[in-house]
């Protein structure tokens, strides 16, 4: 019996343009037989920690496979984009926070990887979609059991971009909390 291969979506580009579908497309041409799960595309815009609460707090849920989150208000800097294996799955997006609690949750990164190499890669990478030229098409790979390896360097799990803790503060009237 065939194992169907799953990606599932995560990002903050919403839906009333053709961003989702671009994805949907690249990883349809790369890996045809992969079945795709949108888990929200509403993240609002730019809110990485709201991303990554959306998203560690799904993947448990879904089929064992390729996890694409993509909140990147960095896209275009330096940050890199990674590629997370975990006891539960795969994790693809930018090094920005977005990711580790979601791996936790999917009993934590055993291999993490840099997304470099350039035959994995959109032939032109735009500045500004590396949903489409970057994540997409790394994911697409590992659906179809690429190895983790060959997709750039070997990153420090450790090294991998956090995000700071919740506030919570007791003053003189009370509490200050951030709702996640």
């Amino acid at each position: 019996m065939a194992v169907t291969p799953w990606v599932s979506l995560t990002t903050d580009y919403g839906l009333t343009d053709g961003f989702v579908a671009a994805c949907h497309g690249v990883i349809a041409r790369i890996a045809p037989a992969a079945r795709v799960i949108d888990v929200t595309h509403l993240v609002p815009p730019a809110d990485v920690r709201r991303g990554a609460a959306v998203l560690a707090q799904t993947v448990p849920y879904l089929p064992v496979g390729v996890h694409v989150a993509v909140v990147d208000p960095g896209v275009g800097t330096a940050r890199r984009g990674v590629a997370l294996a975990t006891p539960g799955g795969l994790l693809v997006g930018p090094d920005n926070g977005l990711l580790p609690d979601a791996a936790a949750a999917l009993g934590g990164v055993t291999a993490a990887v840099e997304l470099t190499e350039p035959r994995w890669l959109a032939a032109r990478v735009s500045g500004t979609f590396h949903g489409r030229d970057v994540f997409a098409p790394v994911a697409a790979r590992l659906a179809l059991g690429a190895p983790l390896a060959e997709a750039g360097p070997a990153v420090d799990p450790d090294g991998l971009v956090r995000l700071p803790p919740a506030v919570v503060a007791r003053d003189a009237e009370g509490f200050t909390a951030e709702v996640l």
